[in-house]
């Protein structure tokens, strides 16, 4: 279904179901400026562009949505250049400071999908338990179980937080930990 047919039906519609409102506000893209960063523009899709031109005379094509790159934790990044020095951006932090409320000050940006997902309605704000919890569910830091040479037996464990690790116990067999790591996991509170 086109944007245009989608509209329409809403239009006609006296209340348009809920399911049909967020399927057209998940397609429609809005663009805010970039705190800091007023020559740029971030929008509610996860793509960044330049509206305003570059003051130390350097060609730029406005409007162009620049190209991220793949930063080395994972998550997709774009340069920003203010006053001529750059900055490397996360992008999912630009998008959620700009669309996503934080009533709760919480300190962290969690995807709800795919660390290259940046779309507002990927993200949400956590706690750094609740981050490392989420992550740890969702199976994001490896397995969780590691062979050791000295006992010759399995271990499984998880972090909850960044730098705390959560010894769940020593097992024979690599399925045993496993098992007893996915009890453990699944057991976790769903923590914001």
């Amino acid at each position: 279904m086109k944007m245009q047919e989608i509209v329409k039906a809403a239009k006609q519609l006296a209340e348009p179901p809920e399911e049909l409102w967020s399927k057209i506000k998940a397609r429609l893209e809005v663009w805010k400026t970039v705190e800091g960063f007023e020559a740029y523009q971030v929008s509610n899709m996860g793509r960044v562009r330049r509206v305003l031109p570059d003051k130390i005379g350097r060609t730029t094509h406005l409007g162009k949505v620049l190209k991220p790159n793949l930063h080395n934790c994972g998550y997709l990044a774009v340069c920003l250049y203010n006053a001529g020095k750059q900055t490397t951006v996360l992008i999912h932090w630009l998008v959620a400071k700009a669309f996503v409320t934080n009533p709760n000050n919480l300190p962290e940006i969690n995807h709800k999908g795919t660390k290259t997902d940046n779309r507002a309605i990927k993200l949400e704000w956590r706690s750094t338990r609740g981050h490392g919890i989420d992550t740890v569910k969702r199976g994001q830091k490896g397995e969780g179980v590691s062979f050791h040479k000295i006992n010759k037996r399995w271990g499984a464990s998880y972090y909850p937080e960044p730098g705390r690790r959560k010894h769940i116990g020593s097992y024979r067999t690599k399925r045993e930990a496993l098992a007893a790591r996915k009890t453990a996991v699944a057991s976790l509170p769903n923590i914001a």
